[in-house]
């Protein structure tokens, strides 16, 4: 599994091994005892037919070479798996790749692009649809507030002093916070009153342990809460609450407010109908950072 810096890619094998129940062993290689776990977990998990997973084998492409040769020495059961993480290297032996399947992955670009991923793959009908109906919204501003936070990486050193690893994952575990308090304070209810969310815990913990706990620099900590506090409160279930405030010398039409969707599938039609030209605005950034960015491109 490729991606690109700042992605991490193994909360996919996360994912897939509680779907199909299955053991699995995470070594992550950087340190010299790492191979010896790797060669413990490699032989025990070929006989048992267990998945192997590597984390960022890109920072020992030679290493690459002994393990593919161990791989084609062993007696494998039909049910072993390995799985390799890494970002992209030259050095990383073809003929490795050549015998994997290889998946690529980056983070979207773009606000919308990210919404829509958010809703095939994080928010489904299923998770979202469930009462109380105010699921749905706060369910909308996970994805929104996520899609911000990633595509402000994009500019950097701007948008973040530097680029963090935010990723889906720390998308989910908000989603999983919030489902658990609906869960036990909605219980059987159509609704409940926005007023008596948790909002103080749930912007504590997103603000210091989900997404702050990869931040280690005091003024995008201050960026982080100045996002958490202007989504994460009562007012944003008021009629026309705005998503962001539009640039100076914009009209009122360049802003978008959160929709009154019903369900899922409502929401999917408003992220994918989108006609506004995105802008640095929509992440809270002046629009001339564009420039900026393209500058440091060229």
């Amino acid at each position: 599994m490729v991606s690109a810096p700042g992605y991490d890619a193994s909360y996919k094998v996360d994912m897939l091994a509680k779907q199909f129940n299955k053991k699995y062993t995470s070594v992550a290689i950087g340190s010299p005892e790492a191979f010896a776990l790797v060669d413990t977990a490699i032989r025990n998990a070929a006989k048992s037919g267990n998945w192997v997973l590597l984390k960022n084998v890109h920072l020992a492409p030679q290493w690459l070479v002994e393990l593919e040769k161990k791989i084609y020495n062993m007696q494998l059961d039909k049910s072993f798996r390995l799985f390799l993480t890494m970002e992209n290297n030259p050095k990383v032996p073809s003929t490795l790749l050549r015998a994997s399947h290889v998946l690529v992955f980056e983070p979207p670009s773009g606000i919308k692009a990210a919404m829509v991923r958010s809703y095939t793959q994080s928010i489904t009908a299923q998770r979202t649809d469930r009462d109380p109906a105010e699921r749905k919204r706060l369910h909308f501003l996970v994805s929104w507030f996520n899609a911000v936070v990633q595509e402000r990486i994009r500019y950097t050193p701007i948008g973040w002093s530097k680029v963090y690893e935010f990723n889906e994952s720390d998308q989910r575990c908000t989603l999983d916070c919030i489902d658990e308090w609906l869960d036990s304070m909605g219980k059987n209810r159509d609704h409940v009153d926005p007023d008596k969310i948790p909002w103080d815990a749930l912007r504590t913990l997103i603000s210091q342990s989900i997404f702050g706990g990869k931040i280690d620099n005091a003024f995008d900590n201050k960026i982080l809460n100045s996002l958490v506090n202007q989504f994460f409160r009562p007012e944003s279930y008021n009629v026309g609450f705005k998503l962001f405030e539009p640039a100076v010398g914009s009209s009122e039409d360049a802003t978008l407010v959160v929709p009154e969707a019903r369900n899922h599938s409502d929401f999917v039609q408003w992220i994918k109908g989108i006609q506004l030209n995105e802008t640095p605005a929509w992440s809270g950034l002046p629009n001339n950072v564009e420039k900026i960015v393209k500058e440091r491109q060229g």
